[in-house]
């Protein structure tokens, strides 16, 4: 609604605006290159633009928000809800280290190649990998995964985090961590150490909110 009351643009599915679809639109007068899609797992948009116009278009969309209870939030809310939709970050999960197969990325790459890094991702596929990218639920307490915990299986190291947060929306402690290869099958247990304290951890097999994407496709 906030968006509609912006633009002239159909925004809807019946108007061909699907989600994981791109337009070029006007939004408050700015030429915007919009895409539907979601950071935070519930229905939105990313407007791309110019950053000469960043003030107006910020300004616009709070003004237009007033009566939906619009505000800002932070990078911690930000990470706590793109961790309950088992998003990836850059830096954490995502690394110039770490290839399409380690971090379960392979959905989003061009069939037969033709991609800066396609051969060594293939040989990966062909002689494997010693690690791979996990999503869990974690049995803490008063603390959670923050990135760089060590991961145990009894007394030996498998594997480290990257990133965790507390999801608000579904009650649970999440994280993502790299493990040995052996340890990524959905159900599989293991303990994560946080603040000194071992916490049980199980790998999810999907997100931990809304894992068909509903949300995102109304």
């Amino acid at each position: 609604d906030v968006l509609a009351s912006l633009t002239d643009a159909g925004l809807d599915n019946e108007d061909g605006f699907t989600w994981m679809t791109a337009r070029e639109i006007t939004v408050a007068g700015v030429p915007v290159r919009a895409l539907r899609v979601s950071y935070v797992g519930e229905l939105g948009w990313e407007l791309h633009h110019p950053m000469s116009e960043i003030k107006t278009l910020y300004d616009a969309l709070l003004d237009a928000g007033q009566d939906h209870g619009i505000r800002p939030f932070g990078t911690y809310a930000l990470n706590a809800l793109r961790m309950e939709k088992a998003y990836k970050a850059w830096g954490a999960e995502l690394t110039t280290e770490i290839s399409l197969v380690e971090a379960d990325m392979l959905r989003f790459a061009r069939q037969g190649g033709g991609y800066i890094g396609a051969e060594i991702v293939e040989q990966k596929q062909r002689d494997g990998v010693d690690i791979r990218l996990v999503y869990c639920r974690v049995d803490a307490e008063d603390a959670d995964a923050m990135g760089n915990e060590p991961v145990y299986d009894g007394d030996q190291v498998i594997g480290i985090t990257t990133s965790g947060a507390y999801g608000h929306c579904v009650g649970q402690s999440l994280a993502f961590a790299y493990v040995n290869t052996g340890y990524d099958a959905a159900g599989t247990s293991f303990e994560i150490e946080i603040l000194g304290k071992r916490r049980k951890a199980t790998v999810l097999a999907e997100a931990a909110w809304d894992p068909e994407n509903q949300r995102l496709k109304v």
